[in-house]
């Protein structure tokens, strides 16, 4: 639960505080490691762990921070991508390619953020989970930054992103669960 911890730690801006919980979910990890213990519900994959320590090291930020962040979402990515499908978190498995995209922008990299988003911008809206649907907002909130000094690009960029949101939240992409 330190992951959880770092995150949340992170959101708020105690910086220091995410890294000492991201410190403590790694000795955690590396305590369990090797156990043929059966955690159940208490299991908390190695996946799951890199993607959020991923989006705290970019919510702490900083550029080593940021390479970090891009480290852990590429390991997170992989691990997710080689499991088995009940150990997938589709949820997760955005966040990780959200903060992929986020960390190459934080480095001024718009190809590298447009390539890292092209498995969320294809996917079905329906699987977007209102929270990735945020973050999707975020991120092309930050492309309009007089950094990028409305480069066609970083528009571009931007119009997918919000043209993805919208899909994303349209109730037809949520329909309603019928009672069996």
């Amino acid at each position: 639960m330190a992951s959880l911890e770092a995150r949340a730690l992170a959101i708020v801006g105690d910086s220091a505080g995410a890294l000492a919980a991201l410190s403590d979910a790694e000795r955690s990890r590396e305590a369990i490691s090797g156990r043929d213990e059966i955690l159940g519900v208490f299991d908390f994959p190695a996946a799951k762990q890199f993607a959020y320590a991923g989006t705290t090291l970019l919510a702490v930020g900083g550029q080593e921070h940021v390479h970090r962040a891009i480290v852990s979402a590429e390991t997170a990515i992989r691990l997710y991508r080689s499991a088995d499908g009940d150990d997938q978190s589709v949820g997760d498995l955005f966040a990780a390619h959200l903060d992929l995209a986020s960390g190459h922008l934080l480095l001024g990299d718009l190809e590298g953020t447009e390539e890292m988003l092209g498995f969320v911008l294809q996917s079905p809206p329906e699987r977007m989970s209102a929270s990735i649907v945020r973050r999707l907002t975020v991120l092309g909130r930050e492309l309009e930054g007089p950094q990028y000094g409305g480069a066609a690009q970083a528009v571009h960029l931007r119009e997918r992103l919000q043209h993805t949101a919208v899909r994303a939240s349209l109730p037809a992409a949520h329909p309603p669960e019928l009672p069996t």
